[in-house]
C-alpha cells in the first residue's frame, strides 16, 4: 500500500470524527417491535439517513430496538474471527451491526498491527469503503465505560482521536483486539470495550505475527469481511 495512500486513509480516520452540521433526522418510535413486517421494513428505511453527533443517541437507540443481533463473523486470508457484543454497550452494539450490515466491513483492512497488543482494523484506501462511510455519516459515538467491562485478552473495543476529545468519544468505524495476555489495564476507562471474540483468536495470533512497517501498517495487507451471524 502506497505512502499517499495511507495518508489518505489516517486524514479520512481525522476527518470521520468531526461534527457533521446537517440537520437532525427524525427517528420514529420503535417502543412497539412487535410490528408487522411491511411496516417495520418502512421505519428500517429511515436507517439509511446519515448521522451526526446531534442524532447518533437517538438513532441508535431506534436503530437497536429493531436490530438485536449481538454477534458478527469476520473473514480474513488467515481464517475466520467471531465476535460477541455486548448488551451493555447498547449505543456501541447499535453501531457496529449498522456498519456490518451497510457493508463498511466488507473490504476493509486491519491497519495496525501491535505485537502482543492490539490489532486495529476498520479502514481502506476502497474508493467504495470511502463512500459507504461519507454516506453513514460523519459523527461519534458517546463513551459508554463499564467497571466490569475491562480491556482483557480477546475482547473487541473502538478506536478514538485522543487530542479534543474531553469525553473520549469513539469512532465509529475503527474497532481493535486486544492481544496482549496479560491484559491492558492502561486502557480502561480509556476507551469502550464492546465485546469478546468468541472463536478464532488463534487467527488474531496469526495476524498480530505478521510483518509490519515502522508505522504498524502490515507489509501485505490483512483484510476483511465482516457479516452478521443469524
Amino acid at each position: 500500500m502506497s505512502y499517499f495512500f495511507k495518508c489518505l486513509v489516517i486524514i479520512g480516520v481525522l476527518i470521520s470524527c468531526q461534527d457533521n452540521k446537517s440537520k437532525p433526522l427524525t427517528i420514529p418510535d420503535t417502543s412497539k417491535i412487535d410490528l408487522k413486517k411491511k411496516k417495520r421494513d418502512s421505519i428500517q428505511k429511515i436507517f439509511d439517513n446519515r448521522i451526526n453527533n446531534e442524532t447518533v443517541v437517538s438513532f441508535y437507540k431506534a436503530y437497536g430496538k429493531l436490530n438485536t443481533e449481538t454477534k458478527v463473523r469476520i473473514e480474513t486470508s488467515f481464517g475466520v474471527i467471531e465476535m460477541e457484543l455486548f448488551n451493555d454497550t447498547p449505543l456501541h452494539r447499535a453501531n457496529f451491526i449498522h456498519i456490518v450490515k451497510r457493508g463498511f466491513l466488507s473490504e476493509t483492512c486491519f491497519y495496525r498491527v501491535a505485537k502482543d497488543f492490539v490489532i486495529q482494523g476498520g479502514n481502506s484506501d476502497s474508493f467504495k469503503m470511502a463512500k459507504i462511510k461519507n454516506r453513514i455519516g460523519k459523527f461519534t459515538l458517546p463513551a459508554e465505560f463499564l467497571k466490569h467491562r475491562k480491556h482483557e485478552y480477546g475482547t473487541v473495543a473502538m478506536a478514538r482521536i485522543w487530542k479534543k476529545n474531553p469525553n473520549k468519544r469513539s469512532s465509529p468505524f475503527e474497532f481493535y483486539i486486544v492481544m496482549n495476555t496479560q491484559n491492558a489495564t492502561h486502557l480502561n476507562g480509556e476507551h469502550t470495550v464492546i465485546g469478546k471474540v468468541i472463536k478464532g483468536m488463534d487467527v488474531a495470533e496469526k495476524i498480530n505475527a505478521v510483518t509490519v512497517d515502522k508505522s504498524e501498517w502490515p507489509i501485505t495487507d490483512v483484510c476483511m469481511k465482516a457479516t452478521i451471524i443469524k
